[in-house]
Parts: C-alpha cells; sequence; structure tokens
C-alpha cells in the first residue's frame, strides 16, 4: 500500500497524459537527488528557480508535492530550458552526488527513467502569467547558498539533506 503520495503528470505529452505517482518517501528521495545534480548545473535564474523548487519541495504538507510539467513557468527560451531540465534527470540518473546521500536509493533510477520519458514527450508553452513566480528574475542570493557539507542549495528551508524530518 502506498498512501499518502504525490502524482507527477505531463498533461501536454504529444500521447496519452503520463503519469508518475510516488510515496512520500520516494518524493523525498526523488527531490534529493535532483537537487543533487541540479545545484551543480544550475547557472541561469530560469535553471536555479526550477533546482530551488526541488530542493525546497515536499518540506511541508508532505503528501501534496506534485505537478503537471505544464505548470512550469517556461519562457520563450523553452527549448534551453528543457534541455537543461534533461540533463538535469540524466546528471541524477548517473548518480551525481549520491555518496552524499545517508541511504542508498536503489528505486530512484526508474522514477527518474519514467520522469524523463514524460518531459523528453511533453512541449512545453511558454506561460505568460506563471503562478510559480518569473524565472526569468534571479532568486534572492541567500537562497542559493550553499550547504557546506553536502553542496546543495539551502533554498527557504535550509539544506534539505541536513533535515532529519
Amino acid at each position: 500500500m502506498i498512501g499518502v503520495g504525490n502524482s507527477f503528470t505531463a498533461y501536454g505529452s504529444s500521447s496519452e497524459p503520463e503519469e508518475l505517482s510516488l510515496s512520500n518517501g520516494g518524493t523525498d528521495v526523488f527531490l534529493d537527488v535532483l537537487t543533487l545534480a541540479g545545484c551543480a548545473l544550475a547557472e541561469t535564474p530560469w535553471q536555479q528557480n526550477l533546482v530551488l523548487h526541488f530542493a525546497d519541495g515536499h518540506r511541508h504538507s508532505r503528501g501534496f508535492f506534485g505537478f503537471d510539467l505544464g505548470e512550469v513557468p517556461w519562457t520563450a527560451d523553452w527549448a534551453a530550458e528543457k534541455a537543461f531540465f534533461l540533463a538535469m534527470i540524466d546528471m541524477a540518473s548517473g548518480r551525481h552526488g549520491w555518496d552524499r546521500l545517508r541511504y542508498d536509493p536503489p528505486y530512484v533510477a526508474g522514477s527518474l527513467g519514467t520522469y524523463r520519458a514524460m518531459l523528453t514527450g511533453f512541449t512545453p508553452v511558454p506561460v505568460e502569467r506563471p503562478s510559480w513566480g518569473d524565472w526569468r528574475n534571479a532568486p534572492p542570493p541567500d537562497l542559493l547558498t550553499l550547504c557546506p557539507r553536502h553542496l546543495i542549495c539551502q533554498g527557504e528551508f535550509g539544506c534539505r539533506l541536513c533535515d532529519d524530518a
């Protein structure tokens, strides 16, 4: 029994809508490995905002984090944004930074593969009034401060890998 969990969807995909359903623990692992990879890659404001979304994700209101790829604040430069997102997933799949985890994530590779396939089949549409804010603007610098132990952005809630909750 999975219990309360989270759904990541791609309703704008070229085929039937796709979904990745994860338990709360599976969501935490998924976000941990994406944050490790994303913090190593992010350079532009849009990329930094995406990484912070994962770094801060699921830190409160457990069971309510999932989102549809169409909710991401894609811009006119969506092709480069999608390429970054795919590179982040690929880097996570390559186990980047997993040595900094205090656990072994044996099942996350399958989740990353499913999510990559969903993103590959998804065609982003620029969002005129993004509910998540304008990711063309750089996030506050203090949110990008790296945890000295885990080398990931601390975000709004501190290092997700230091957080015992």
